[in-house]
């Protein structure tokens, strides 16, 4: 009798790997837009939160030790995206107190995902709605994990593309406003930013899934930025980076830290690697390495 190994488990980024681009600029005009509906006007506000990251982002790479290219392994850039958090953590704050996302209900979140698809605010990456039917068809477990400011909003583009419904079934991990406005992180906990608090959010839904006596044959991770790179190159797992054009910081990254990653498409990509890129979902289905797909149909 042949024995079937048991399914993969896929986790995955939103901003910038699901979608085309970050969604933090849709994100903030529906929070504005709900704002002005009811007389509030919060332009302004949100021009001056961006002004003051900007500035405080700015002054942080300008007084970092080691500077970008004199850091030349992993540990040394994870331990800088680890020193962001005090930064990221304090736009969180600023966000939060300043109100916008004060008064909009999960609902409301949930439908300014589906319209910003809808209006093409949001674009979906190539192949995605394809790769999660292939995900399904083989019986493997899939969920999101992001530094996003609502698991709401992202619940909706899912939605928009997978059709309504599909965004109360997955797994997302991601920060929320309740309707005071106040960010929180999964499940109410500290805001996820950096990092660390993806991996420990990965390993968490990990856990969660492992606890039901599922198992898994492969864990694979797919991101596109530096929030990215500890679930990217976590032990036991292939991790898949995101590239239109096999360029970009995350790649220059890796590349530097001696782990440029391979094209999950070339005659190089091989069982032993453990960090790939794709430009999109449609090559993530076609590779051999995961399985998923049949001939080149998409």
């Amino acid at each position: 009798m042949e024995l079937k190994s048991p399914p993969m488990a896929f986790i995955l980024d939103f901003d910038g790997t699901i979608t085309q681009k970050d969604t933090i600029s849709a994100v903030a005009n529906f929070a504005i837009g709900c704002q002005k509906a009811g007389g509030k006007d919060f332009v302004d506000a949100w021009k001056d939160l961006s002004k003051t990251y900007i500035k405080d982002y700015s002054r942080f790479l300008d007084g970092y030790k080691p500077g970008e290219q004199d850091r030349k392994t992993l540990t040394e850039e994870v331990a800088y995206y680890r020193d962001l958090k005090s930064i990221e953590l304090d736009s969180f704050k600023r966000v939060s107190k300043s109100g916008i996302f004060g008064g909009i209900s999960s609902d409301q979140w949930r439908k300014g995902g589906r319209d910003a698809v809808q209006k093409g605010d949001v674009n979906i990456r190539k192949g995605f709605e394809h790769f999660i039917r292939r995900v399904g068809n083989s019986k493997a477990t899939w969920g999101v994990v992001s530094v996003n400011f609502s698991s709401q909003f992202i619940r909706g583009v899912l939605e928009a593309n997978l059709g309504v419904g599909a965004g109360g079934e997955v797994e997302v991990l991601a920060n929320f406003p309740n309707e005071d406005g106040m960010l929180l992180g999964p499940e109410g906990s500290s805001v996820m930013a950096t990092s660390d608090a993806k991996l420990a959010a990965m390993n968490e839904l990990l856990q969660k899934w492992r606890s039901s006596e599922r198992s898994f044959s492969r864990v694979v991770y797919i991101g596109d930025s530096g929030t990215d790179i500890e679930c990217l190159t976590a032990e036991d797992l292939t991790g898949i980076v995101v590239s239109s054009d096999g360029k970009g910081t995350l790649m220059d990254t890796l590349k530097r830290i001696g782990s440029e990653p391979i094209s999950i498409s070339s005659q190089e990509a091989v069982e032993s690697s453990s960090v790939y890129w794709a430009r999109d979902f449609e090559e993530i289905v076609r590779s051999p390495i995961l399985g998923l797909g049949i001939g080149n149909e998409i």
